[in-house]
């Protein structure tokens, strides 16, 4: 969405939604509210605020209810023996951003994650994903429209990686050199460019 304004009667086109400027304010990160609830139920807060959903590691489910997840947490609490991991991650649509990816500090068990239609992912996003360098192993990118061959370039990282697909990313120019570059770097890993 862009919104057209005059400045000295010459147009302005602003490239960001109205409300950007509350993304950060949603995708904070609270050192306190990680050593009090862990990692993963942190991540997952962040993520469900933001329009995610997250899958527990015992759930076939995802779950993207912010009311479920405090009923959750309470049942965690009363059985302290059940640990609750994030295994899986589905972003579609959400506005989750880079400044919120310092979540994925701590989550060792994350090991699918989903970027459709998320309007705030673009490089520097991709670049924190070596959060999941150690667990993640599969990843889906599409309708990001900011993401570039240089962000692209930073999954590099993520050795982990059995599967990888990329679909509509209009800012990527080079889909040919990018993919053999993936492949190079991640050779164990089906790459899959619609």
């Amino acid at each position: 969405m862009s919104f057209l304004l005059k400045v000295l009667n010459k147009p302005i086109v602003l490239k960001r939604p109205l409300f950007y400027w509350l993304v950060g304010v949603f995708n904070r990160v609270s050192e306190s509210r990680i050593k009090e609830v862990g990692a993963d139920i942190a991540c997952a807060e962040w993520l469900i605020r933001n329009g995610a959903a997250v899958k527990w590691g015992n759930s076939n489910n995802y779950l993207n209810n912010y009311d479920t997840l405090v009923v959750t947490i309470k049942n965690k609490k009363m059985n302290e023996n059940s640990k609750l991991f994030i295994h899986g991650v589905d972003a579609t649509d959400s506005a989750i951003s880079y400044e919120g990816f310092r979540h994925f500090d701590g989550c060792k068990y994350i090991n699918y994650v989903k970027l459709v239609n998320c309007a705030y992912i673009g490089d520097e996003a991709l670049s924190k994903l070596d959060y999941l360098k150690n667990s993640l192993k599969n990843l889906e990118i599409s309708n990001c429209t900011n993401v570039t061959e240089s962000g692209l370039n930073h999954l590099k990282q993520l050795t982990k990686l059995e599967g990888l697909e990329l679909a509509n990313l209009p800012a990527v120019k080079n889909e040919t050199n990018i993919i053999r570059e993936l492949h190079k770097s991640l050779p164990k890993c089906k790459i899959i460019f619609k």
